[in-house]
């Protein structure tokens, strides 16, 4: 028996797209992003929210920040008050 090729969604529902983002964003927070416009929706019908995969993955992109090294920070931040930074 072959097994059929794994499809990946290219849309997901509330649900689905808060599964997807790793449960990191409900789906409150969703409709809260959706709402204020800062994420691009589909409504299937008269009802059912859908949010295309490429628009989660741009969504995050954009918002993605640095990590920061904060011992390094601590360290600087220390060494000036000792006036090692003069």
């Amino acid at each position: 028996m072959r097994s059929s090729p794994q499809i990946e969604a290219a849309f997901f529902d509330l649900g689905g797209a808060s599964a997807y983002l790793g449960g990191a964003w409900g789906v409150r927070t969703l409709r809260r992003l959706i709402g204020i416009g800062e994420l691009p929706f589909y409504r299937r019908g008269k009802g059912k929210i859908m949010i295309k995969r490429a628009d989660l993955d741009r969504f995050l992109a954009q918002h993605r920040q640095e990590a920061v090294d904060l011992d390094a920070l601590a360290s600087e931040a220390i060494e000036e008050l000792l006036g090692g930074g003069r």
